[in-house]
């Protein structure tokens, strides 16, 4: 589950870009995993646990319409319903 955002600086012409997933780790938990930055750089990279797929999936969504209104455009969208009803039928 992956949704990238943008956003353009038309000051200066510098793009700006959000990721944001979703990835099971060793433990069973959840993790949200952020990264951001200006385009063509390495970013800043963060992680956050959950113990449940639907805290995650609605800490993502979240995240993104907190971005959205800032400015931030989704450009990709990946998986959220069709992985998410998998997810929580195999638990």
């Amino acid at each position: 589950m992956k949704v990238y955002l943008q956003r353009l600086n038309p000051g200066n012409g510098l793009i700006w870009f959000y990721s944001i997933q979703i990835q099971r780790d060793l433990l069973g938990r959840w993790q949200v995993i952020r990264e951001w930055g200006r385009a063509g750089s390495p970013g800043t990279l963060r992680q956050v646990p959950y113990d449940q797929l639907g805290d995650a999936v609605s800490a993502l969504g979240n995240l993104r319409d907190q971005l959205t209104g800032k400015g931030y455009r989704v450009v990709m969208q990946e998986g959220l319903k069709a992985k998410m009803a998998a997810m929580l039928n195999a638990e």
